[in-house]
């Protein structure tokens, strides 16, 4: 299974035989809210279902994702691991 969205800032990752690839969200820190792509206009957006959140498959991409958002809005956004 490959990455189907193709965006620049999109974090694609091959599954190959893992059954269960590791995945990492962002989210509002302090909030319950996740950070997730808006489908219309491709802006960030907070949403309550992890499912409808913006995910990768490093960890490392995350963060770096992470620090950019909060640099260019001053707001703290933490890593969550899915299950």
């Amino acid at each position: 299974m490959t990455a189907t969205n193709r965006r620049p800032w999109s974090d694609p990752f091959t599954v190959g035989d893992a059954l269960h690839p590791e995945r990492y969200a962002l989210q509002a820190s302090g909030e319950r809210h996740y950070l997730g792509i808006a489908a219309g206009n491709e802006l960030i957006e907070r949403v309550s279902d992890p499912s409808q959140a913006w995910t990768f498959h490093t960890h490392e991409r995350a963060v770096a994702a992470a620090r950019e958002i909060a640099a260019v809005y001053s707001l703290p956004v933490d890593v969550v691991r899915l299950r």
